[in-house]
């Protein structure tokens, strides 16, 4: 599981500028990027521009309270894994989270523990729904959960292992461009990036998963378009 939260975003939702800023950051330590607010509508505003693979929220906040932002989020989606974050264990809030479809709720004060459990328990719950099947252009697709590349025929294909970690690293950053220093770190692992064989590299996955898939800009890296 601590392979599939790097791929991850979370929405976090506190009005405590404190609280927020301090599990933010241990959030921050788990997943691939947080994404924090401190009321409602800049949450909705978020979540609608992101669309963050989990969101945690606190229930009582000044004006609209959390569950008043799960309700509206499962208007429209009812698969994102929602946890919230409360002080009350009573009999009233647990129907009323049965009703909302939330993932689970931790009992403040919050630790370590709980938030990785938590996350853990989100993260099988993608598996679950298959939110780790990237499809590319062509319609190839790879499974980042099991490491399995489908061609666009829909068979299975092996990836030589720098074509992998090549190819896991620009799906953890999707649509954004990666800079040699990280494809140096992350595929090379220790040894010197060679322009040259990544170059052939790149050319072997485009024909993978679509010749435009992979553009190289300004001679600064690469980014994966999806």
């Amino acid at each position: 599981m601590k392979n599939i939260l790097k791929y991850l975003t979370v929405l976090y939702v506190e009005d405590d500028d404190e609280v927020r800023q301090n599990l933010t950051d241990t959030i921050s330590n788990m997943v691939k990027k947080v994404y924090s607010a401190s009321n409602v509508e800049d949450a909705l505003d978020i979540y609608d521009e992101i669309k963050p693979d989990i969101i945690f929220t606190d229930i009582d906040m000044p004006g609209r309270n959390g569950l008043e932002l799960v309700r509206e989020i499962r208007e429209e989606d009812s698969t994102t894994p929602i946890v919230v974050l409360t002080a009350y264990k009573t009999e009233k809030f647990l129907m009323e989270a049965v009703s909302l479809h939330l993932e689970s709720y931790i009992i403040k004060p919050i630790s370590y523990q709980d938030l990785k459990e938590a996350l853990f328990n989100c993260s099988e719950k993608l598996l679950e729904r298959n939110r780790f099947e990237i499809v590319f252009q062509n319609g190839s697709k790879y499974n980042l959960h099991t490491n399995i590349f489908t061609n666009k025929n829909k068979e299975i294909e092996k990836l030589q292992n720098k074509e992998k970690l090549l190819l896991e690293t620009l799906i953890e950053f999707k649509n954004e461009l990666v800079f040699y220093d990280i494809i140096e770190e992350n595929v090379w692992e220790g040894d010197s990036l060679n322009k040259g064989t990544l170059k052939v590299i790149v050319g072997k996955l485009r024909q993978k998963i679509g010749k435009t898939s992979i553009i190289n800009e300004n001679e600064q890296g690469y980014r994966l378009l999806i």
